[in-house]
Formats: C-alpha cells, structure tokens, sequence
C-alpha cells in the first residue's frame, strides 16, 4: 500500500485517521479483554499487532484491517468508523 505523501493536501487528516485508528484498535482489544498476544490468535504477529497500537503508519494493509475486524466481531466497516 502506499504511503501518504507528506506533501499532500489530504496528508493532516489521514495522520489523524490513523492516529483515531490505532486507539479504536487498542480500545477494541481492552473491551474483549484480549492481550496483545491473543492478537497471535488471529493471524497477527505478536510484533506486528504491537507497533499497530503504537505506530499509526504500521496500519498498511486491507488485510490487516480485515483480520482486526474479524478479531473483534465486527465488519471492516464498523472498524473504520472511528
């Protein structure tokens, strides 16, 4: 996936999406009482899952997205909507 460009009009508000992500993830992972390493579980590195939760650029893929999805019970959709 490619990376924002730093010079882009859109660059600020995608930096808080993903930073609005990273927390609705985290919060997510707390509300069903999952440790980072039950994030294995759903095909997730354990290192992975972690700079998820700290790096908002770590979020690159659809994939991803939809492997979190399916860890919480939810669709893609409800999961972006932060």
């Amino acid at each position: 996936m490619q990376r924002p460009n730093p010079t882009s009009v859109h660059y600020d508000g995608f930096t808080q999406y993903q930073q609005k992500l990273c927390k609705r993830i985290k919060s997510l992972r707390k509300q069903h009482a999952y440790t980072q390493e039950d994030m294995t579980d759903f095909e997730l590195s354990l290192r992975q899952y972690q700079r998820m939760e700290q790096d908002p650029a770590s979020i690159t893929s659809l994939w991803q997205v939809y492997k979190l999805a399916q860890a919480f019970g939810i669709t893609v959709d409800e999961l972006l909507d932060c």
